[in-house]
């Protein structure tokens, strides 16, 4: 027969194990916000017209 000592150490396991599931899950969703946030097409725009003043400067 289990004594209390195993129960508290299963439950323990098993708390734990889901704590780092959920950590694990969180972290993917927040690097999945951050990796699909793009250039805006103004800000690509203005890059191009900064090229293009060094390229007639030079």
């Amino acid at each position: 027969m289990m004594d209390w000592s195993s129960v508290i150490d299963a439950g323990l396991a098993v708390a734990g194990a889901i704590v780092v599931l959920a950590m694990g899950f969180s972290i993917l969703s927040v690097e999945s916000d951050a990796v699909s946030v793009s250039e805006s097409p103004a800000r690509i725009q203005s890059h191009q017209k900064d090229l293009d003043s060094l390229l007639k400067a030079a």
